[in-house]
């Protein structure tokens, strides 16, 4: 069975990685998502990731806090499509995921958006 936890080791917090992620990661967009990645030297998990919901899109935190639960519990579930590749290749990478639309998703589009997101970066690494 696959474990599934999405602990906070796992989330990247720390504003040195942030800022090198954006300054020397690659970048696509998978609708609604804008991606920034980069690979990392080394870390207790794989996939380090960060989840951004812009102000200006959805201005209600209520609903941007949402947007983050849903996109954190899909990331948690299909991650394995990306830590299987990870795995095998020992690589780490950090990961930042930006929604950019104005509506709020349902869970079921938001999974399957983050599917494809996965598979195309686990493709790209």
């Amino acid at each position: 069975m696959q474990n599934y936890r999405f602990p906070k080791a796992c989330r990247l917090r720390k504003s040195k990685q942030i800022e090198s992620l954006f300054k020397l990661g690659s970048r696509f967009y998978e609708y609604p998502y804008n991606v920034v990645w980069l690979e990392n030297n080394s870390s207790n998990y794989n996939i380090k990731i960060a989840i951004s919901i812009p102000k200006k899109l959805v201005v209600k935190a209520s609903q941007r806090n949402r947007i983050k639960r849903l996109t954190r519990e899909a990331v948690r579930k299909k991650s394995y499509i990306l830590k299987e590749v990870l795995i095998k290749k020992n690589k780490y990478i950090n990961l930042f995921l930006i929604y950019n639309l104005k509506t709020i998703l349902n869970y079921s589009e938001i999974e399957n958006k983050i599917s494809v997101t996965l598979q195309r970066l686990a493709d790209e690494v």
